[in-house]
């Protein structure tokens, strides 16, 4: 049995604008700006005889397979996806295997053969952390090992293609592709019609959440009142961050357009992410720490990120830990990672 191992990171939108009138998915997407982080989505593919008996220990702790495997083409795919929590995600599974069924019919990957996949996430879904595009991308650069066909681009465009499907987000396939911190120019999939840029910077931040809120990015996409507002706001906002070279002494204008849209979106006036932000800052203030970072939305979650005020005076893991407590002892979730 070969198996194949990939992580993918987490992909966290600032600011953006709806593009998802276009006829094909490969062009659909948004123009925006964010930045990738280290956590993500682990995914592992394991080619297997059908003859052969299911490893005792093939799964990880808390995990389950479906309880009847999916036949995709000839071969048989047998998934398991499991959250952070290490407990299996409930209906989870259509997205990938709408994935492999998508390799398997440009002949990525063979339709007879067979595999198990198990996807692992150390984020949470549904918070803006970009789990479902970090997923198929791992998923399908995994395939990708496998098979040793084509290039990664071609991987990256049907990962673009089927995140759209499931009316998923709208550009952090391509924010991915990209890395560190993206501008994207251009909505779309990687290398059609998708244009970004980035830089890289190694930044300790902070992810934060409500665990018992989430938003699903089609609630707001397919919302007029909303598509126009955001839109609107983040058109304004990429013009802005176009206008001069791509790179690290462009954070400073990337925090205060990130800071702008959220208010022209009215997307920080919502009553959950409203009383986060203030919480989250009251927390900062009481410790004496709010000139060192920024705080900014996840789009299209219930969280936000705690970043450096400046790249080069990143935050101390010190600082991160007495941030990390307070916000805890109020039962927000928060997580250690840093941008990729």
């Amino acid at each position: 049995m070969s198996a194949h191992t990939v992580h993918c990171g987490g992909h966290i939108t600032l600011l953006f604008s709806i593009w998802k009138d276009a006829r094909l998915a490969r062009f659909q997407g948004s123009r925006g700006a964010g930045f990738n982080v280290v956590d993500g989505v682990e995914a592992t593919i394991k080619h297997f005889d059908t003859n052969e008996p299911l490893e005792p220990g093939l799964l990880s702790q808390g995990s389950e397979l479906d309880e009847s495997p999916v036949q995709a083409g000839d071969g048989e795919i047998r998934l398991s996806v499991t959250s952070m929590d290490g407990t299996a995600i409930a209906h989870s599974t259509e997205l990938y295997t709408d994935l492999i069924e998508a390799l398997r019919e440009v002949r990525l990957i063979d339709h007879s053969e067979s595999f198990d996949v198990e996807v692992t996430l150390s984020l949470p879904v549904s918070q803006g952390f970009g789990m479902s595009a970090a997923g198929l991308v791992a998923v399908a650069r995994a395939f990708h090992l496998h098979s040793g066909i084509g290039k990664d681009d071609q991987y990256l465009r049907i990962a673009h293609r089927i995140e759209r499907l499931h009316s998923g987000g709208l550009g952090d396939v391509l924010g991915i592709a990209a890395g560190g911190v993206e501008l994207r120019l251009e909505a779309g999939a990687p290398g059609v019609g998708g244009k970004a840029v980035g830089f890289q910077t190694q930044q300790p931040v902070l992810l934060v959440w409500k665990p018992d809120e989430s938003r699903h990015t089609s609630n707001y996409i397919d919302d007029e009142k909303w598509q126009q507002s955001i839109s609107k706001a983040g058109e304004k906002a990429v013009r802005t961050l176009r206008l001069k070279p791509w790179g690290p002494e462009r954070w400073p204008d990337l925090m205060l357009e990130s800071r702008t849209f959220a208010q022209a979106s009215d997307l920080l006036e919502e009553p959950e992410r409203k009383t986060l932000n203030e919480t989250v800052m009251n927390e900062l203030r009481k410790l004496d720490l709010q000139s060192r970072v920024y705080v900014r939305l996840c789009m299209l979650g219930v969280s936000l990120a705690i970043l450096p005020r400046r790249l080069e005076e990143p935050l101390t893991h010190e600082e991160m830990e007495r941030i990390a407590v307070a916000l805890r002892s109020l039962n927000l979730g928060v997580r250690h990672t840093s941008i990729s």
